[in-house]
């Protein structure tokens, strides 16, 4: 395993703008098998939210990927900045409820006492 520099509009091109792209990366960097991979944006002219925010979700958010991002130009920076702010975390209660999705109630007393404790705020 060995840590890697990718021009990402080399790969890619200089216009960032599908989610599909960034998958395509990722594919392309974990058949690598790089540990850590340092992503320069030196020749990227745009990036638009869409790409952003895959590329946040894919690459910053996720534990598995260890990525170092470089030469990133104010404005992209400030495309990834406004991508990172609308980011939601999971609600434990919604954990909770997709941790059991097939829930099975002996009464009505019991489906309404379940919906009592359930927070909608």
């Amino acid at each position: 395993m060995r840590d890697k520099t990718i021009d990402i509009a080399a790969y890619i091109g200089p216009d960032l703008k599908s989610r599909f792209a960034v998958r395509c990366l990722h594919e392309k960097i974990m058949a690598e098998n790089s540990e850590f991979v340092m992503i320069d944006f030196i020749n990227v002219i745009f990036a638009s939210r869409s790409f952003m925010d895959e590329f946040y979700n894919v690459f910053i958010a996720n534990a598995d990927m260890k990525a170092q991002l470089i030469n990133l130009s104010p404005e992209i920076k400030a495309t990834l900045d406004a991508v990172k702010s609308t980011q939601r975390r999971p609600v434990k209660s919604a954990k909770k409820i997709l941790s059991n999705p097939d829930m099975k109630f002996s009464s009505i007393s019991q489906v309404n006492k379940y919906l009592e404790e359930l927070s909608f705020s």
